[in-house]
């Protein structure tokens, strides 16, 4: 799924306010470690010098630094990691509403936190209500025993993927999270699903990359400090020969540039937001031919 960038046209209306700081004003002097926003470009800058007058922080490198997006905004960067949170709103929720103007057929939602339940609402000026989906995000046991419901432990799903969305290119979406006072989503994203291969074989490899530094002093201890962490994945694809002029196109116009692949809606786990180092095709066969596809996460 290529995402759609997000603009100040598409979002009609939040329950996220942008004041995360003080806008920033040409005419205030701001001290080492100031920071302000700037609404044009939905980021946070930090003052690297004192007496900062009059230097616009999009412009003036050597006297502002960009730390991130605003909070409102932070769901719609390339970085899981940075999450809009429901900091101040009770009860805790996250609502935006969407005017898109084209078709999209997927959302997603990544790296969602204290997350109890999702509301994805699509409606059209003149069918109304054509899609209206609640999911539970709830804590679920990690195992599937009667011990493990009553007394184990319990983990919250932390991402959502719908693959259904009707086509519907001018209506509005709006969405909703309700949750606890810790509530963050990483990435709301949309974007049209593109479809390739017979499916993926057995045999895929997936895992994490931790960029926690772990540290052994001359006194023998071991210091941690986390991290984020990258989700990586490869995917072996049997493809028909067929497909294999348009998947190698398609995978060309895309390169380097952020994505959410699926490989099986069964597994979690085979859901990565990133981009693909590199793919190898073996025309071995008349009418198919495997290809092996290897993607890099985002953090």
């Amino acid at each position: 799924v290529e995402p759609v960038t997000i603009t100040d046209s598409m979002v009609v209306s939040s329950n996220l306010s942008e004041a995360d700081y003080a806008a920033w004003n040409s005419g205030s002097t701001y001290a080492l470690g100031d920071r302000v926003i700037l609404t044009s470009t939905h980021k946070i800058y930090e003052s690297l010098q004192a007496a900062n007058t009059n230097k616009n922080p999009v412009t003036e490198s050597a006297w502002w630094i960009e730390v991130s997006p605003t909070n409102k905004w932070k769901a719609f960067d390339t970085s899981s990691s940075t999450q809009t949170l429901a900091t101040g709103i009770s009860p805790p929720s996250i609502n935006y509403e969407f005017e898109l103007g084209q078709a999209v057929n997927c959302i997603a939602f990544l790296n969602v936190t204290s997350c109890n339940t999702i509301n994805v609402v699509m409606t059209d000026p003149v069918y109304g209500v054509v899609y209206d989906e609640t999911v539970s995000l709830a804590r679920i046991p990690l195992s599937s025993d009667w011990w493990a419901w009553f007394f184990g432990q319990k983990r919250e799903k932390n991402q959502y993927v719908a693959l259904d969305l009707p086509t519907y290119p001018n209506a509005t979406v709006e969405v909703t999270l309700n949750g606890t006072s810790t509530l963050g989503v990483g990435i709301i994203m949309f974007g049209q699903q593109q479809s390739f291969s017979l499916g993926m074989q057995y045999g895929a490899r997936l895992g994490i990359q931790d960029y926690s530094r772990k540290e052994t002093n001359d006194f023998g201890d071991t210091v941690f400090v986390v991290r984020a962490f990258a989700k990586r994945a490869t995917y072996d694809v049997f493809l028909e020969n067929s497909e294999l002029d348009q998947f190698q196109n398609y995978l060309s116009n895309i390169r380097a540039k952020p994505c959410l692949w699926v490989g099986s809606n069964e597994f979690e786990a085979t859901t990565v937001f990133g981009f693909y180092k590199n793919f190898d095709i073996l025309l071995n066969y008349p009418n198919h031919s495997e290809c092996s596809l290897d993607i890099e996460g985002l953090t």
